[in-house]
């Protein structure tokens, strides 16, 4: 496994979460115990735009860039991916999402990309 293809990988998720905030609406609201409402139509729908442009980048920068290159964008996107991961965990801890599978499977997956990001990186 190489460190463009963990870029990949977590571009293809990203582009998982897109689809999901576009689509998956009744489903999110659901699993939260949330009303649907245009107002969340509308912010899910925006926010599935930002998970696509941040996919595409994580799909394309190893194209654009050198190996090297790459390596020194990474220890930013772990930055970045440590301060997501602290997000939700502050959200499960005060009650503002409910606990679960998910949200546990969500953090165990972010946490698996940060490690992959650093090992790639350091090789």
């Amino acid at each position: 496994m190489t460190l463009a293809l963990v870029y990949r990988l977590n571009g293809l998720l990203g582009l998982l979460w897109a689809a999901s905030m576009w689509f998956g609406n009744d489903m999110m609201a659901a699993a939260y115990g949330w009303e649907v409402t245009l107002p969340m139509i509308t912010m899910s729908q925006f926010l599935g735009m930002s998970f696509l442009f941040t996919a595409v980048i994580f799909l394309m920068l190893p194209n654009w860039t050198s190996l090297e290159q790459l390596k020194k964008a990474t220890i930013t996107l772990i930055i970045l991916q440590i301060l997501a991961i602290a997000l939700q965990v502050f959200h499960l801890s005060t009650g503002a999402i409910p606990a679960g599978g998910m949200q546990y499977f969500g953090i165990g997956l972010s946490s698996l990309f940060v490690i992959l990001f650093y090992w790639k990186s350091r090789a």
